[in-house]
Protein backbone atom coordinates (compact mmCIF):
# COMPACT_ATOMS: atom_id res chain seq x y z
CA UNK A 1 0.00 0.00 0.00
CA UNK A 2 1.40 3.57 -0.96
CA UNK A 3 0.21 6.93 0.13
CA UNK A 4 1.71 10.14 -1.55
CA UNK A 5 2.12 13.79 0.61
CA UNK A 6 3.34 17.02 0.35
CA UNK A 7 5.93 15.99 2.88
CA UNK A 8 7.02 13.27 5.42
CA UNK A 9 8.03 14.65 8.75
CA UNK A 10 9.58 10.99 10.43
CA UNK A 11 9.65 11.43 14.32
CA UNK A 12 7.25 13.17 16.24
CA UNK A 13 9.11 14.64 18.95
CA UNK A 14 9.55 18.40 19.42
CA UNK A 15 11.49 19.15 16.27
CA UNK A 16 8.98 16.38 14.16
CA UNK A 17 6.03 17.20 15.80
CA UNK A 18 6.58 21.74 15.33
CA UNK A 19 7.81 21.21 11.92
CA UNK A 20 4.40 19.15 10.71
CA UNK A 21 2.44 22.32 12.66
CA UNK A 22 4.31 24.64 10.87
CA UNK A 23 3.93 22.50 7.31
CA UNK A 24 0.25 22.22 8.22
CA UNK A 25 -0.77 25.67 9.83
CA UNK A 26 1.37 28.22 8.25
CA UNK A 27 2.55 26.74 5.02
CA UNK A 28 -1.01 25.00 4.13
CA UNK A 29 0.72 21.40 2.99
CA UNK A 30 -0.24 17.70 2.98
CA UNK A 31 1.73 16.09 5.82
CA UNK A 32 1.71 13.41 7.63
CA UNK A 33 3.84 12.69 10.82
CA UNK A 34 4.95 8.97 11.26
CA UNK A 35 5.98 7.31 15.05
CA UNK A 36 6.61 4.36 15.72
CA UNK A 37 5.42 4.39 18.82
CA UNK A 38 2.20 5.20 20.44
CA UNK A 39 1.69 8.34 22.40
CA UNK A 40 2.04 9.02 25.50
CA UNK A 41 5.97 7.67 25.47
CA UNK A 42 8.39 8.63 27.71
CA UNK A 43 12.00 9.65 26.06
CA UNK A 44 15.08 10.35 28.84
CA UNK A 45 15.62 13.90 29.27
CA UNK A 46 16.26 17.01 31.36
CA UNK A 47 12.97 17.45 30.94
CA UNK A 48 13.66 21.49 31.22
CA UNK A 49 12.10 23.76 28.08
CA UNK A 50 12.59 27.43 28.50
CA UNK A 51 12.46 30.35 26.37
CA UNK A 52 13.26 29.20 22.57
CA UNK A 53 10.35 26.42 23.09
CA UNK A 54 8.23 29.29 24.40
CA UNK A 55 8.50 31.88 21.59
CA UNK A 56 8.28 28.69 18.33
CA UNK A 57 5.04 27.71 20.64
CA UNK A 58 3.64 31.32 20.59
CA UNK A 59 3.95 31.65 17.09
CA UNK A 60 2.02 28.54 16.88
CA UNK A 61 -0.72 29.49 19.00
CA UNK A 62 -0.60 26.64 21.43
CA UNK A 63 1.61 28.26 24.51
CA UNK A 64 -1.38 29.14 26.62
CA UNK A 65 -2.54 25.47 26.87
CA UNK A 66 0.94 24.32 27.42
CA UNK A 67 1.75 26.75 30.81
CA UNK A 68 -1.37 24.64 32.16
CA UNK A 69 0.16 21.56 31.79
CA UNK A 70 1.53 19.41 34.61
CA UNK A 71 4.36 20.88 35.40
CA UNK A 72 6.96 23.33 37.67
CA UNK A 73 7.83 26.98 36.68
CA UNK A 74 11.43 27.96 36.69
CA UNK A 75 12.96 31.56 37.44
CA UNK A 76 16.34 31.20 37.52
CA UNK A 77 19.13 28.65 38.33
CA UNK A 78 21.24 27.35 41.02
CA UNK A 79 24.82 27.30 40.42
CA UNK A 80 27.68 25.65 42.25
CA UNK A 81 31.41 25.65 41.50
CA UNK A 82 34.04 22.56 41.96
CA UNK A 83 35.05 23.94 45.61
CA UNK A 84 31.59 23.69 46.75
CA UNK A 85 30.32 27.05 46.39
CA UNK A 86 26.89 28.09 45.80
CA UNK A 87 24.81 31.21 44.05
CA UNK A 88 21.33 31.62 43.10
CA UNK A 89 20.64 33.15 40.02
CA UNK A 90 17.62 34.78 38.53
CA UNK A 91 16.91 35.17 35.03
CA UNK A 92 13.14 36.49 35.73
CA UNK A 93 11.27 38.77 38.06
CA UNK A 94 8.17 36.10 39.67
CA UNK A 95 5.55 39.03 38.89
CA UNK A 96 6.79 38.28 35.29
CA UNK A 97 5.68 35.16 33.34
CA UNK A 98 8.11 32.11 33.83
CA UNK A 99 10.66 31.87 30.95
CA UNK A 100 10.77 28.60 31.60
CA UNK A 101 9.32 24.90 32.83
CA UNK A 102 10.12 21.39 33.28
CA UNK A 103 7.71 19.22 32.12
CA UNK A 104 8.27 15.15 32.12
CA UNK A 105 8.48 14.48 28.10
CA UNK A 106 5.95 12.61 28.77
CA UNK A 107 3.52 15.20 29.22
CA UNK A 108 5.34 18.08 26.71
CA UNK A 109 5.77 15.44 23.84
CA UNK A 110 2.33 14.05 24.28
CA UNK A 111 1.04 17.87 23.72
CA UNK A 112 2.52 18.41 21.18
CA UNK A 113 1.94 15.67 18.76
CA UNK A 114 -1.76 16.37 19.90
CA UNK A 115 -1.76 19.55 19.13
CA UNK A 116 -0.39 18.52 15.26
CA UNK A 117 -3.13 16.77 15.23
CA UNK A 118 -5.46 19.13 16.21
CA UNK A 119 -4.28 21.37 13.72
CA UNK A 120 -5.29 18.40 10.80
CA UNK A 121 -2.00 16.45 10.56
CA UNK A 122 -1.91 13.04 9.26
CA UNK A 123 -0.89 11.10 11.97
CA UNK A 124 0.68 7.28 11.22
CA UNK A 125 2.20 5.01 13.17
CA UNK A 126 4.38 3.19 11.36
CA UNK A 127 8.42 2.17 11.82
CA UNK A 128 10.35 3.39 9.49
CA UNK A 129 12.98 0.74 8.31
CA UNK A 130 14.18 2.05 5.05
CA UNK A 131 14.09 5.20 2.18
CA UNK A 132 12.90 5.07 -1.17
CA UNK A 133 15.65 6.91 -3.29
CA UNK A 134 14.95 7.34 -6.97
CA UNK A 135 17.41 9.63 -9.18
CA UNK A 136 19.59 9.84 -5.81
CA UNK A 137 16.69 12.21 -4.53
CA UNK A 138 14.71 10.87 -0.89
CA UNK A 139 11.09 10.16 -2.50
CA UNK A 140 9.75 8.20 1.08
CA UNK A 141 10.07 5.83 3.54
CA UNK A 142 9.21 2.05 3.80
CA UNK A 143 8.50 0.49 7.12
CA UNK A 144 5.87 -1.74 9.00
CA UNK A 145 2.61 -0.98 10.12
CA UNK A 146 0.91 -2.02 13.29
CA UNK A 147 0.17 -5.10 12.00
CA UNK A 148 3.39 -6.17 10.65
CA UNK A 149 2.59 -5.18 6.82
CA UNK A 150 4.89 -3.64 4.87
CA UNK A 151 3.87 -0.20 3.58
CA UNK A 152 5.51 2.89 1.64
CA UNK A 153 4.81 6.48 2.14
CA UNK A 154 6.01 8.75 -0.38
CA UNK A 155 6.10 12.65 -0.82
CA UNK A 156 8.25 15.18 -2.47
CA UNK A 157 9.98 15.74 0.91
CA UNK A 158 10.96 14.12 3.79
CA UNK A 159 11.88 15.67 7.45
CA UNK A 160 14.00 13.47 9.47
CA UNK A 161 13.38 13.86 12.86
CA UNK A 162 13.93 10.96 14.21
CA UNK A 163 16.64 10.92 16.97
CA UNK A 164 20.14 10.79 17.64
CA UNK A 165 20.71 7.76 16.18
CA UNK A 166 18.20 8.80 13.07
CA UNK A 167 18.17 5.81 10.57
CA UNK A 168 18.10 8.72 7.58
CA UNK A 169 21.14 10.61 8.36
CA UNK A 170 23.09 7.09 9.41
CA UNK A 171 21.93 5.96 5.70
CA UNK A 172 23.51 8.95 3.92
CA UNK A 173 26.56 9.23 6.62
CA UNK A 174 26.05 12.18 8.44
CA UNK A 175 25.68 10.45 12.04
CA UNK A 176 29.07 10.03 13.23
CA UNK A 177 30.60 13.10 15.85
CA UNK A 178 33.93 12.66 17.09
CA UNK A 179 34.59 11.75 20.65
CA UNK A 180 35.16 15.31 22.05
CA UNK A 181 31.54 16.35 20.52
CA UNK A 182 29.43 13.63 21.88
CA UNK A 183 27.62 13.53 25.66
CA UNK A 184 26.61 10.81 27.42
CA UNK A 185 23.91 11.57 30.44
CA UNK A 186 21.73 9.31 32.45
CA UNK A 187 19.10 10.40 34.48
CA UNK A 188 16.48 8.91 37.56
CA UNK A 189 13.07 10.47 39.00
CA UNK A 190 13.52 11.17 42.59
CA UNK A 191 10.57 12.15 45.33
CA UNK A 192 11.42 13.64 48.95
CA UNK A 193 14.82 15.48 47.91
CA UNK A 194 14.44 18.38 50.09
CA UNK A 195 15.40 22.07 49.59
CA UNK A 196 13.80 22.16 46.01
CA UNK A 197 12.83 25.58 44.72
CA UNK A 198 11.73 27.60 41.56
CA UNK A 199 15.66 27.49 40.30
CA UNK A 200 16.97 24.69 37.90
CA UNK A 201 20.52 23.20 39.33
CA UNK A 202 23.67 23.17 37.77
CA UNK A 203 26.34 22.03 40.00
CA UNK A 204 29.67 21.70 38.54
CA UNK A 205 31.39 18.99 40.46
CA UNK A 206 34.82 18.73 40.47
CA UNK A 207 35.23 14.80 39.03
CA UNK A 208 32.72 15.62 36.05
CA UNK A 209 34.45 18.69 34.70
CA UNK A 210 33.57 19.79 31.78
CA UNK A 211 30.22 17.64 32.62
CA UNK A 212 27.69 18.53 35.58
CA UNK A 213 25.40 17.18 37.91
CA UNK A 214 21.74 18.45 37.62
CA UNK A 215 18.45 18.29 40.11
CA UNK A 216 15.69 19.89 38.52
CA UNK A 217 12.37 20.31 40.29
CA UNK A 218 8.52 18.33 38.89
CA UNK A 219 5.53 18.83 40.72
CA UNK A 220 4.34 16.59 43.49
CA UNK A 221 7.68 16.26 44.98
CA UNK A 222 9.23 14.85 42.58
CA UNK A 223 13.33 15.68 40.67
CA UNK A 224 14.90 15.13 37.42
CA UNK A 225 18.16 14.27 38.53
CA UNK A 226 21.43 12.99 36.46
CA UNK A 227 24.28 13.88 35.05
CA UNK A 228 26.51 14.33 31.34
CA UNK A 229 29.81 13.91 30.47
CA UNK A 230 31.82 14.43 27.07
CA UNK A 231 32.24 10.92 25.81
CA UNK A 232 36.25 11.51 25.79
CA UNK A 233 36.90 13.18 28.90
CA UNK A 234 34.21 10.21 30.20
CA UNK A 235 36.58 7.52 28.34
CA UNK A 236 39.77 9.02 29.72
CA UNK A 237 38.57 9.44 33.45
CA UNK A 238 37.82 5.95 32.87
CA UNK A 239 34.33 7.34 34.88
CA UNK A 240 30.86 4.87 34.99
CA UNK A 241 27.99 7.48 35.23
CA UNK A 242 25.39 5.67 37.41
CA UNK A 243 28.12 4.53 39.64
CA UNK A 244 29.41 8.43 39.58
CA UNK A 245 25.89 9.80 40.07
CA UNK A 246 24.91 7.24 43.08
CA UNK A 247 28.45 8.26 44.61
CA UNK A 248 27.72 11.94 44.60
CA UNK A 249 24.62 11.84 45.74
CA UNK A 250 25.59 9.71 48.62
CA UNK A 251 28.73 11.52 49.43
CA UNK A 252 28.90 15.23 48.28
CA UNK A 253 28.17 17.54 51.01
CA UNK A 254 26.34 19.25 48.77
CA UNK A 255 23.24 16.38 47.96
CA UNK A 256 23.69 13.57 50.78
CA UNK A 257 21.15 15.38 53.07
CA UNK A 258 19.07 16.45 50.55
CA UNK A 259 18.82 13.17 49.53
CA UNK A 260 18.64 11.32 52.84
CA UNK A 261 15.37 10.05 52.77
CA UNK A 262 14.85 10.43 48.59
CA UNK A 263 13.78 7.57 47.02
CA UNK A 264 14.76 6.48 43.52
CA UNK A 265 11.58 6.14 41.44
CA UNK A 266 12.17 3.22 38.80
CA UNK A 267 15.27 3.04 37.52
CA UNK A 268 18.81 5.35 35.92
CA UNK A 269 18.60 5.01 32.28
CA UNK A 270 20.92 6.68 30.11
CA UNK A 271 20.62 8.33 26.34
CA UNK A 272 23.28 9.91 24.16
CA UNK A 273 23.44 13.30 22.88
CA UNK A 274 25.66 14.55 19.72
CA UNK A 275 26.25 18.24 20.25
CA UNK A 276 26.09 20.97 18.06
CA UNK A 277 29.84 22.10 18.44
CA UNK A 278 30.40 19.63 15.47
CA UNK A 279 28.55 21.37 12.52
CA UNK A 280 26.73 18.56 10.93
CA UNK A 281 25.67 18.58 7.31
CA UNK A 282 22.23 18.52 7.44
CA UNK A 283 20.46 18.25 4.14
CA UNK A 284 20.39 16.31 0.94
CA UNK A 285 18.42 15.69 -2.16
CA UNK A 286 14.83 15.41 -0.84
CA UNK A 287 15.50 15.50 3.10
CA UNK A 288 16.48 17.37 5.71
CA UNK A 289 17.87 16.48 9.22
CA UNK A 290 16.09 18.36 12.44
CA UNK A 291 16.74 18.64 16.09
CA UNK A 292 18.91 15.34 17.31
CA UNK A 293 19.22 13.82 13.86
CA UNK A 294 21.24 16.93 12.91
CA UNK A 295 23.21 17.08 16.16
CA UNK A 296 21.93 20.31 18.00
CA UNK A 297 22.54 19.53 21.44
CA UNK A 298 23.75 22.75 22.82
CA UNK A 299 27.52 21.82 24.15
CA UNK A 300 27.03 23.92 27.96
CA UNK A 301 23.80 22.87 28.65
CA UNK A 302 23.33 19.39 27.28
CA UNK A 303 19.79 21.32 26.35
CA UNK A 304 18.02 20.06 22.85
CA UNK A 305 14.44 20.63 22.88
CA UNK A 306 14.93 24.47 21.75
CA UNK A 307 17.37 24.16 19.38
CA UNK A 308 15.05 20.66 17.70
CA UNK A 309 12.24 23.40 17.64
CA UNK A 310 13.79 26.45 16.41
CA UNK A 311 15.42 23.32 13.34
CA UNK A 312 11.74 22.67 12.64
CA UNK A 313 10.53 26.41 11.65
CA UNK A 314 13.39 26.77 9.38
CA UNK A 315 13.06 23.23 7.94
CA UNK A 316 9.65 23.79 7.56
CA UNK A 317 10.06 27.37 6.05
CA UNK A 318 12.38 25.57 3.04
CA UNK A 319 10.46 22.34 2.78
CA UNK A 320 7.09 25.03 2.03
CA UNK A 321 9.71 26.99 -0.33
CA UNK A 322 10.88 23.76 -1.88
CA UNK A 323 7.45 22.31 -2.62
CA UNK A 324 6.18 25.27 -4.38
CA UNK A 325 9.14 25.63 -6.81
CA UNK A 326 9.58 22.03 -7.24
CA UNK A 327 13.23 21.97 -6.50
CA UNK A 328 13.63 19.65 -3.33
CA UNK A 329 17.53 19.51 -4.48
CA UNK A 330 20.44 19.64 -2.02
CA UNK A 331 21.05 22.80 -4.03
CA UNK A 332 18.07 24.25 -2.82
CA UNK A 333 17.65 22.75 0.44
CA UNK A 334 21.20 24.43 1.55
CA UNK A 335 19.39 27.42 2.69
CA UNK A 336 17.81 25.49 6.00
CA UNK A 337 21.43 24.97 6.81
CA UNK A 338 22.34 28.36 6.31
CA UNK A 339 18.87 29.96 8.16
CA UNK A 340 19.12 27.67 10.98
CA UNK A 341 23.19 28.67 11.75
CA UNK A 342 22.43 31.93 11.23
CA UNK A 343 20.11 32.10 14.39
CA UNK A 344 21.53 29.19 16.23
CA UNK A 345 25.55 29.34 15.49
CA UNK A 346 26.49 32.67 17.55
CA UNK A 347 24.97 31.19 20.73
CA UNK A 348 26.28 27.52 20.04
CA UNK A 349 29.61 28.75 19.41
CA UNK A 350 30.37 31.15 22.52
CA UNK A 351 28.97 27.64 24.48
CA UNK A 352 31.38 25.76 22.88
CA UNK A 353 33.58 28.28 24.22
CA UNK A 354 32.50 28.82 27.46
CA UNK A 355 32.55 24.62 28.11
CA UNK A 356 36.04 24.59 26.62
CA UNK A 357 37.08 27.04 29.04
CA UNK A 358 35.45 25.25 32.33
CA UNK A 359 37.48 22.29 31.46
CA UNK A 360 40.89 24.17 31.21
CA UNK A 361 40.10 26.97 34.18
CA UNK A 362 38.06 24.81 36.50
CA UNK A 363 39.13 27.50 38.63
CA UNK A 364 37.65 30.42 37.40
CA UNK A 365 34.03 28.95 37.81
CA UNK A 366 34.89 29.16 41.37
CA UNK A 367 35.89 32.43 41.37
CA UNK A 368 32.96 33.19 39.14
CA UNK A 369 30.18 31.63 41.74
CA UNK A 370 32.16 33.10 44.69
CA UNK A 371 32.42 36.32 43.57
CA UNK A 372 28.55 36.69 42.60
CA UNK A 373 27.48 35.02 45.99
CA UNK A 374 29.07 37.86 47.68
CA UNK A 375 28.91 40.86 45.15
CA UNK A 376 25.30 41.45 43.99
CA UNK A 377 26.39 43.82 41.64
CA UNK A 378 28.38 41.36 40.19
CA UNK A 379 25.47 38.67 40.36
CA UNK A 380 23.02 40.83 38.55
CA UNK A 381 25.90 41.18 35.72
CA UNK A 382 25.81 37.43 35.66
CA UNK A 383 22.08 37.27 35.04
CA UNK A 384 21.72 39.67 32.89
CA UNK A 385 24.07 37.30 30.56
CA UNK A 386 22.57 33.76 31.39
CA UNK A 387 19.54 34.05 28.83
CA UNK A 388 20.88 35.96 26.25
CA UNK A 389 23.25 34.96 23.26
CA UNK A 390 25.01 38.65 23.61
CA UNK A 391 25.76 38.00 27.16
CA UNK A 392 27.10 33.88 26.70
CA UNK A 393 29.11 35.19 23.67
CA UNK A 394 30.92 38.39 25.72
CA UNK A 395 31.04 35.44 28.58
CA UNK A 396 32.95 33.43 25.91
CA UNK A 397 35.53 35.75 25.01
CA UNK A 398 39.67 35.44 26.16
CA UNK A 399 38.78 39.43 27.91
CA UNK A 400 36.32 37.69 30.15
CA UNK A 401 38.38 34.91 31.25
CA UNK A 402 41.10 37.90 32.49
CA UNK A 403 38.73 39.81 33.98
CA UNK A 404 37.92 36.84 36.27
CA UNK A 405 41.65 36.27 36.57
CA UNK A 406 41.66 39.38 38.34
CA UNK A 407 39.00 39.29 40.46
CA UNK A 408 39.43 39.49 43.88
CA UNK A 409 36.68 37.31 46.28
Amino acid sequence: MTQEYDAIVLGSGPSGATAAMYLKKIYGKNVVLVDKAKFPRDKICGDAQGRKAANIMKELGIHDDYTKLEGHVVYGITLSSPNGALVELDVEDRKNPAPGYVHKRIVFDRYLHESAKKMGVTMKMLNATDLIIENETVCGIVGLNEKGEKEEIRAKITLAADGASSMVARKFGLSDNPKEDFIVAVRAYYTGVTGMTDRIEIHMVESLLPGYFWIFPLPNGEANVGLGMIVKDMEEKKINLRESMVKEIEKNPLFAGRFKNAKLEGEIKGWSLPIASYHRKCYGNGFMLLGDAAGLIDPLSGEGVGTAMISAKHAAKAASDAIDKDDCSEHFLKRYDKDLWDEIGPEIKANDRLQKLGKKHPDLIDKLVMKAAKDESFRKMIEKMLPYTGGRHEMGQLSFVEKLKLLTI
